[in-house]
C-alpha cells in the first residue's frame, strides 16, 4: 500500500509537465470527464435508433403480412418467444402403427403428419405443438402454409387444423374423394352426390358453404383450391370411343358455370396442383401439362420415351419429374419446371429416386442409399446417409432434411453441417 501510494504521489508530481494523462496512475473516483458528451446525444441515438428499428419491423410486417394472423401471432409467442414444447431432438417416433408417404408434409415449416391414429404437428426440435387422435379408416393429409386438412377417403369425416389447434371437425352427407383448404382458411370438399356423379362444395372460414358446383358428365376425383380461395381445379375421368379421357375443369366460385375445361385423349391424371401465381399443373401418364389459366391455354410437357417414376408437385415452386429409361426407375435424370412452365434445369443422377423437393435453388433428392442436395442445373452440393426404410424428403427451415422413415421422422444435416 505504502509503495502503491507513494508511486501515485511521485507520478503526479511529473505529471504537471506531461501533454497528456496516464488514467493507470489516477484513482478511479479522480478521473473526471473534461468533455462530457451533449446532454440530448443519448435522446437523439435513441430516437434514430427507434426510427430505424420501426422500420424494419413494417419492413417485416408488409412482406409476411398474409401470416400475420392471431393465431400465427399467438403461436409466436407461446412456441417461439417462451419456449412452450420444446422436444427432445430427432428423430421422432410416430404416433401410431404408419404414415403413408403422402401423409407427411410442411405447414409454414414444421413437420405435419398423419398415422393411422393420429395427427400431430412438430417443432424443429420434435416437440408437439399438437397431437389430435382420430378413427379415420383411410386418412389424406392435404397442407397449405397456414392449414391443413384430413379426410376419410371414402367416408364422410374430416378434420382442419392449424399449427396449434384444431379448427374444425365436420362431416359430410356423402363420401368424400378429395379435399383441399387455402391459406386463408376456405376449404373445398368434393363429394359422391345422388343425382350426379359428384359434386364439390366450398366453405367460407366459418364453414358455412359459399359454393357448390356438380358434374354431370365425368367422375371427378382430385381438386386443388387456389391461394385466395377464389377459384379450384378438379380433374375427372370417362371413356370416349372406348378408350380413357380425362378432364381438368377450372371453376371460378364467382360463377356458376365452369371458366376453362381440357380434355386428354388416353390419358389418366395422376394428380393436379393449382399454384400461387394462378395458374395449375397437371401430372399425368403419358405427360404433365402447364395450363395457364390466365390466357387459357395448355402447355405439353413431354416425357419423351422414359418412364415417370417419381414426381413432386409444389404451390410456389412448380413440378419436379424423376424420368428413367427403364421402369424400374434405375439411372434417373430429373427434370425442374418452375411456376412458369419454363423448364429451369436438369439433373443426371444416374440413380434410383424415391422422393424429391425442390428447394429456393437447390433440389433435395432421396435415393436408396442417401439424400443428396443438387443446383437445379445438376451440381452436387451436399449429402447424407439415410436411414433404410426412408421414404420421403422435405427441406427444413436450416437446410437440413426432414427424412420419413417407416417408424420415425428424422432431421438430417447433409455433410453433417449443421446451421
Amino acid at each position: 500500500m505504502k509503495i502503491g501510494r507513494k508511486h501515485y504521489k511521485d507520478s503526479s508530481k511529473r505529471g504537471s509537465d506531461r501533454k497528456y494523462i496516464s488514467y493507470e496512475d489516477v484513482p478511479l473516483d479522480e478521473i473526471k470527464d473534461n468533455e462530457p458528451l451533449p446532454n440530448n446525444l443519448t435522446v437523439k441515438f435513441l430516437k434514430v435508433f427507434l426510427v430505424v428499428f420501426l422500420s424494419v419491423i413494417v419492413v417485416m410486417a408488409l412482406t409476411n403480412i398474409d401470416k400475420l394472423t392471431p393465431e400465427n401471432i399467438s403461436h409466436w409467442v407461446e412456441y417461439d418467444l417462451l419456449g412452450k414444447s420444446e422436444g427432445e431432438g430427432y428423430p421422432a417416433s410416430f404416433s401410431g402403427a404408419d404414415v403413408d408417404t403422402e401423409n407427411f408434409d410442411l405447414m409454414d415449416g414444421a413437420p405435419v403428419y398423419c398415422s393411422d391414429t393420429a395427427i400431430v404437428v412438430l417443432n424443429p426440435n420434435a416437440g408437439k405443438y399438437q397431437e389430435v387422435s382420430h378413427a379415420f379408416a383411410n386418412p389424406l393429409l392435404s397442407t397449405n402454409s397456414n392449414y391443413s386438412i384430413v379426410y376419410n377417403a371414402g367416408a364422410t369425416g374430416y378434420t382442419i387444423i392449424d399449427r396449434t389447434s384444431v379448427v374444425h371437425t365436420g362431416m359430410t352427407e356423402h363420401k368424400i374423394f378429395s379435399a383441399d383448404v387455402c391459406p386463408k382458411g376456405i376449404y373445398c370438399i368434393l363429394t359422391d352426390e345422388e343425382d350426379y356423379l359428384a359434386s364439390l362444395t366450398v366453405y367460407r372460414k366459418d364453414h358455412q358453404e359459399m359454393y357448390r358446383y356438380s358434374f354431370v358428365d365425368f367422375y371427378v376425383n382430385k381438386v386443388s383450391i387456389s391461394r385466395e380461395g377464389n377459384r379450384a381445379v378438379v380433374s375427372g375421368l370417362s371413356a370416349k370411343n372406348g378408350s380413357l379421357l380425362s378432364v381438368l375443369y377450372v371453376l371460378d366460385f364467382s360463377q356458376s358455370n365452369y371458366m376453362q375445361r381440357y380434355e386428354f385423349d388416353d390419358m389418366y391424371l395422376y394428380d393436379i396442383q393449382y399454384l400461387d401465381n394462378g395458374n395449375a399443373f397437371a401430372v399425368g401418364s403419358k405427360a404433365a401439362f402447364y395450363i395457364n389459366i390466365r390466357e387459357g391455354s395448355k402447355k405439353d410437357i413431354s416425357y419423351h420415351s422414359d418412364f415417370l417414376i417419381h414426381y413432386t408437385l409444389d404451390r410456389e415452386k412448380g413440378l419436379l419429374m424423376a424420368l428413367s429409361p427403364t421402369p424400374d426407375g434405375r439411372e434417373c435424370e430429373i427434370t425442374a419446371v418452375d411456376a412458369s412452365g419454363s423448364q429451369i434445369g436438369e439433373i443426371p443422377t444416374k440413380q434410383q429416386v424415391i422422393s424429391m423437393n425442390a428447394g429456393d435453388h437447390s433440389v433435395a433428392v432421396l435415393t436408396p442409399e442417401e439424400a443428396v442436395v443438387y443446383d437445379t442445373k445438376g451440381k452436387r452440393l451436399s449429402s447424407v446417409k439415410c436411414p433404410t426404410d426412408a421414404r420421403k424428403v422435405r427441406f427444413a427451415d436450416d437446410g437440413s432434411l426432414y427424412i420419413l422413415g417407416k417408424s420415425s421422422l428424422y432431421d438430417l444435416y447433409p455433410d453433417g453441417k449443421k446451421n
